[in-house]
């Protein structure tokens, strides 16, 4: 009788750990995944009517991630003059299979020596963005939702764009 409570118990251990180490395996493959946008990146952006058709030139943005889930960007954009928008401080999460959630936020501002484009008022740039990696850990492409917000946080203008990235090394 203890010879079989013996093997009855050692397997019952045995198939926790076998559990045990099949999930920690599972979590940290979840994790190496989760952490292949942390880095700088260079990135192309292309503007677009949200209908698809292109606006404009391409330009080019420095995006980077962070442990912590936080990103800090920065542009070229020409609609802007130097000084006009502010560096983007955001948020990323991982929503799996190599795809990421990312939305930053940048101030818009003019002065009198150097006025907004027209359409564009004081305020913010909010971007949200779907970044995939497709072609492994080095590359990846987004489309992205762009919302400008004046002082009091109403929305007056919607964007689209594309975007490729290459990890900066």
């Amino acid at each position: 009788m203890n010879s079989g409570f013996t093997k009855m118990l050692f397997t019952i251990v045995m198939a926790a750990a076998l559990v045990l180490s099949l999930g920690w395996g599972a979590a940290a493959d979840s994790s190496h995944h989760r952490d292949e946008i942390v880095g700088t990146w260079q990135v192309t952006v292309q503007l677009n009517n949200c209908s698809g058709s292109t606006v404009g030139g391409p330009f080019h943005s420095l995006l980077t991630f962070a442990d912590g889930e936080t990103m800090i960007e920065d542009t070229t954009n020409p609609a802007f003059a130097l000084g006009q928008r502010g560096t983007g401080h955001g948020v990323w999460e991982y929503q799996g299979h190599h795809a990421y959630a990312v939305k930053s936020i940048a101030f818009i501002s003019s002065s009198a020596s150097s006025p907004l484009p027209p359409g564009f008022f004081p305020g913010t740039q909010t971007i949200t963005q779907t970044i995939d990696f497709n072609n492994g850990p080095d590359t990846w492409t987004a489309k992205a939702t762009i919302a400008f917000a004046d002082t009091s946080n109403s929305v007056y203008r919607h964007g689209c764009a594309t975007a490729t990235a290459t990890r900066f090394e």
